[in-house]
């Protein structure tokens, strides 16, 4: 690798003594002849250095990308630095399979060319940090200034330091590559001794030729001119600058100001102050005092929300939150906030659906005041503390508490002790439930008035009539009983026994996989008001036999698009078997997970005995024990796998 950068370097050298400059040292400009000769090609765009470089620059209007880009081309024109940094790009790359600067857009990566710090190496290539460090200075008078003092320092590398040769693919090495090279010349790839999966091994590399330095294109730009060529299109020099978020307000004092004005300001928005926060980080990334204003506001705007839903502002939480959200997206903390807002809507549409029922039906009408007192406490079980639902509640404990004294005194017990449960269901710690209950246990006929009760209650269960049909089930039964007699042990054990037999169905519905079938189930235990115990718990059930479904799809479909681009076994956590591993792990034997592990397995199989036709031993090998550890009883690849180390390609 360190000769072939150093063939390049001695080429340019040669030129720039010449007083030219090349100005396109692009990849598609440096080839490797078959006697490992790198040749330097394409002399359309150099020019005579005898002009200022900008004026360089207007003759060449040259084409290209920002991958390459130096810092100080955008301001003063391409110069022999500049080839130079240019270099330093492509020697990166030829290290470590990646550019060191890449975005999505040209304005992002010239940008980072002149922002970011230089990428660190490999722990294995870290003796080359200082000499990359120097040649990509962001400075062009802190790199080097000839390419001769380049290769000098190249020359003082420790020779015995093992380099990867010239790497030309980023993308994984599919099995057909292998047949189209055929011919014994070989792309290489970087060897990281970090990696578990390695496409080539160092035993191969002696019998392989570079063919081609295919890297990325080199951008180069105008100096001081109003327009620039990038991409094949005229673009506005100072529109270019804007886009990057630089030069509008190169000064970092000026950028904080404004930053820290904006915060101030009680009118301006979360979008706005963060976005100045963050242009402050865009001029100095280390800048900690913008990261603490960014974590602050973030911790200011929860608080907001949560002072604002606390105080039923849902208006005012809704705002703010879905600003928030598009400002700090990644923030889980906004999917809680998020949740507790949209149950306190659907709480607050409920509660005025069911005043609106109360106000047309009015309080007396039993059907509906049992359908307003199930609402309000299901407002209650979604916003806790509702002041409204709290006061409506306990105007109808009030309202069928008097209900049930007058039945009680006009000789009506059984019908006192309807009327008294109604009350209980709605408010149980209304201190006027205890004059009722007096009053009933002082009738002649209360006792027997609860035996029935508890009698028929029975004959329910024993009907399978456990919460339904609404007015003739057990639950409403052993609930009037304990209306009566608090304390009453019959009473508590039926709805214990009921309760335990409908968490029994959820779970065997669960098994099913019918899931809409729970929610059903779940929706009669909460309006019969069984324990919120046991309630709850079928809750929890349901909610994570949803979240595993749930898990189980995400994977499934990650697998697939993972093994569409060929990222079976790496990169590590973020590959196909790995997110089959994790379907089983939650569902084992599943059987859609199954195929597609065999079917992994089967390509891997298959690189393998490609791989090996092809003299590449060691990664044959390697493909193939991936294989037989998915499916580690295929015999013929055992058998397979034998032979190799018995009678090893020569």
């Amino acid at each position: 690798g360190i000769k072939y950068i150093k063939d390049i370097a001695d080429a340019l050298h040669y030129l720039h003594t010449e007083r030219y400059v090349h100005g396109d040292v692009k990849p598609e400009n440096l080839l490797v002849g078959v006697n490992d000769q790198i040749n330097v090609v394409d002399f359309s765009t150099v020019r005579k250095q005898t002009a200022p470089p900008a004026e360089i620059f207007k003759q060449n209007s040259v084409l290209g990308t920002p991958e390459y880009m130096a810092p100080e081309v955008l301001n003063a024109g391409p110069d022999v630095r500049s080839d130079i940094y240019s270099l330093g790009v492509t020697f990166y790359r030829m290290l470590t399979g990646r550019l060191p600067f890449a975005a999505q857009t040209a304005a992002e990566i010239i940008a980072m060319h002149q922002q970011d710090p230089v990428p660190r190496l490999p722990e294995f290539l870290k003796e080359l940090q200082s000499v990359l460090d120097k040649v990509l200075a962001k400075r062009p008078e802190q790199r080097y200034q000839t390419a001769l003092e380049f290769i000098h320092d190249l020359d003082g590398i420790n020779q015995a330091l093992e380099l990867p040769t010239v790497n030309m693919k980023t993308q994984q090495i599919a099995t057909k590559e292998i047949r189209v090279l055929s011919d014994g010349h070989m792309l290489s790839t970087v060897r990281d001794a970090g990696r578990q999966e390695r496409l080539l091994q160092r035993s191969a590399r002696k019998r392989r030729l570079q063919r081609a330095m295919g890297l990325a294109a080199i951008v180069t730009a105008v100096g001081y001119g109003s327009y620039i060529l990038i991409d094949r299109q005229y673009v506005a020099l100072g529109q270019l600058l804007t886009q990057m978020g630089l030069i509008a307000d190169p000064r970092l004092g000026n950028a904080w100001t404004e930053a820290q004005s904006l915060r101030q300001d009680s009118n301006q928005g979360l979008a706005t102050i963060v976005a100045a926060y963050r242009r402050v980080l865009a001029i100095a990334p280390e800048h900690e005092g913008a990261a603490i204003e960014l974590a602050s506001l973030a911790a200011d705007w929860k608080q907001e929300i949560a002072t604002a839903l606390a105080a039923n502002n849902l208006q005012v939480a809704d705002t703010r939150l879905e600003e928030a959200n598009s400002v700090f997206p990644k923030d889980l903390d906004w999917v809680n906030l998020n949740t507790e807002l949209m149950n306190r809507m659907s709480a607050e549409r409920i509660y005025t659906n069911t005043q609106t029922l109360l106000t047309s039906h009015g309080l007396s009408d039993l059907p509906s005041a049992t359908a307003a007192i199930q609402s309000f406490n299901e407002v209650l079980r979604q916003a806790p503390g509702h002041a409204g639902a709290k006061e409506q509640l306990r105007v109808l404990a009030a309202h069928y508490a008097d209900l049930s004294t007058n039945a009680v005194q006009k000789g009506g017990v059984n019908e006192g002790i309807s009327l008294l449960e109604r009350a209980t269901a709605a408010d149980s710690a209304l201190p006027q439930l205890d004059d009722v209950r007096k009053l009933i246990s002082q009738a002649t006929t209360a006792r027997a008035a609860i035996d029935e009760l508890l009698k028929e209650a029975r004959r329910l269960r024993f009907e399978n009539k456990l919460m339904l049909p609404a007015g003739e089930n057990a639950v409403e039964l052993y609930h009037r009983v304990q209306a009566t007699d608090p304390e009453n042990v019959i009473a508590a054990e039926g709805l214990n026994e009921i309760t335990a037999q409908v968490a029994a169905d959820a779970d065997a519905l669960l098994l099913q996989g019918e899931l809409e079938r729970v929610e059903i189930l779940l929706t009669q235990a909460q309006a019969a008001a069984l324990p919120e115990e046991g309630v709850g718990a079928i809750r929890a059930r349901l909610y994570a036999e949803r979240t595993r479904q749930q898990t189980i799809a995400e994977n499934l479909s990650n697998a697939r698009s993972l093994i569409s681009a060929g990222y079976l076994t790496q990169p590590s956590g973020e590959n196909a078997v790995a997110k089959l591993r994790e379907v089983q792990n939650v569902d084992p034997g599943n059987p859609i997970a199954l195929k597609m592990l065999q079917m992994c397995a089967q390509r891997l199989a298959e690189a393998a005995t490609d791989a090996y036709e092809f003299g590449l031993v060691d990664d044959a090998k390697q493909y193939l024990d991936l294989a037989l550890a998915i499916s580690p009883d295929t015999q013929r690849w055992i058998t397979l796998r034998d032979s190799w180390e018995v009678t090893p390609l020569q």
